[in-house]
């Protein structure tokens, strides 16, 4: 009986034993789980102002792009009425030309003395010169004319692009042109992390796709960016049967489900 009793107390502790070491375990991997959920909250938290500080950085910069745009407008207006200006000018001296030159025609008829054309010539070469100094200067505000609308079409495509980058931001998607990769998983959170952030195009909070060449393995949200890195969740819904996100995967913005 005693040996029977023995045996059962040594059954009793090795049971004990096994229980206790599995409940160690157990929340040693709760305390590690919470140690990454720290993390990520962290991260979530910096790259969240860090968006704020861009997405207030890129409104400046549009209304700088926008006011730049303007005063070009405005001064494209100021040229043209110089412009115009100056060709009424040149018009008006060949006018004055066309006369002097008729009424030195009409003094070589009516006049046999060359008194009164030699007094007209000093004119009628002086007027030349003017009116070539004019078409000089008319040359010349065309040219400029020419620079300002060539860093008007600049100012304007800057301008757009700045516009639709600040509206992606705005709408929570990130940027079409967006190519990345899983870098790595954390199953036990259901969260992964990317090999491009901000500078990709990744923006907070949208809708990202994961895609094993032309079929689509799972949707993300994202949680948190930083300029080379972020942070998404698995959707678990929509991932493919079968499949499972693993890291290489291609991500790609949001890409509907075939029906």
């Amino acid at each position: 009986m005693a040996t029977t009793f023995g045996i059962l107390a040594a059954l009793v502790l090795a049971i004990s034993a096994f229980v206790a070491f599995k409940v160690k375990e157990e929340h040693q991997a709760q305390i590690d789980a919470s140690k990454d959920l720290d993390i990520a909250i962290g991260v979530k938290e910096k790259t969240s102002k860090a968006l704020g500080e861009e997405i207030d950085g890129l409104v400046v910069d549009k209304e700088a792009a926008n006011k730049a745009r303007d005063d070009f407008k405005a001064k494209l207006a100021v040229q043209k009425e110089e412009n115009d200006a100056a060709k009424a000018a040149v018009a008006e001296k060949e006018t004055e030309l066309a006369d002097l030159e008729e009424s030195v025609a009409k003094a070589e008829d009516d006049l046999k003395e060359l008194g009164p054309i030699k007094e007209l010539a000093p004119q009628i070469e002086s007027l030349k010169a003017d009116i070539s100094e004019l078409e000089d200067e008319l040359a010349s505000l065309e040219a400029n004319n020419s620079r300002l609308a060539a860093q008007k079409s600049s100012t304007s495509e800057t301008s757009e692009k700045l516009s639709e980058i600040l509206s992606f931001r705005t709408t929570g998607k990130s940027l079409p042109t967006l190519k990345t990769r899983v870098r790595s998983i954390s199953r036990a959170l259901g969260f992964v992390t990317l090999a491009g952030g901000d500078n990709s195009g990744v923006v907070n909070g949208s809708k990202l796709s994961v895609m094993r060449g032309n079929d689509k393995v799972a949707d993300l949200t994202v949680t948190a960016v930083s300029a080379n890195s972020a942070t998404a969740d698995i959707i678990a819904t929509s991932i493919k049967e079968g499949e499972s996100v693993i890291v290489g995967d291609k991500v790609v913005p949001f890409v509907e489900s075939a029906k």
